[in-house]
């Protein structure tokens, strides 16, 4: 058991006590750290991992030189062979996933949503949207 300081807060010495409790439950060690790279991080057919190994994505500013009716995911791993684990791709208990969702969008990646993809016309008649 550590030593415990007349200073330290009741937080900080209970802490202290199950400190040594915690670290044998845990998955994680200085031989086994958890990284992007990590299995328990990768999307590999569990539940727990989301990611593809690729770090994710970076930031991204808009290039106002380009048409502006579609977002560009072109640095985003989006592919969904790469991210998300089992339940996020395939749902559970039957219900959501995303391989349902794309099955029931009017959306994919033929017909992608963009700026023109809604029609503004009856919005506009009605008085909704003012265009000026």
């Amino acid at each position: 058991m550590a030593e415990i300081n007349s200073n330290q807060s009741c937080l900080e010495v209970k802490g202290i006590e199950k400190r040594q409790e915690t670290l044998v439950r845990n998955d994680y060690n200085k031989n086994d750290e958890y990284s992007q790279t990590h299995s328990d991080a990768i999307s590999n057919g569990d539940p727990l991992g989301k990611g593809s190994g690729h770090g994710g994505h970076t930031h991204y500013i808009p290039d106002c030189s380009l048409p502006q009716t579609l977002i560009d995911y072109s640095n985003f791993d989006t592919s969904a062979a790469n991210i998300g684990g089992s339940y996020d791709i395939n749902g559970r208990n039957g219900v959501g996933g995303r391989n349902y969702l794309k099955a029931i969008s009017k959306y994919n990646e033929e017909n992608q949503y963009g700026l023109n993809s809604v029609d503004e016309s009856l919005n506009i008649l009605d008085g909704q949207i003012i265009v000026k």
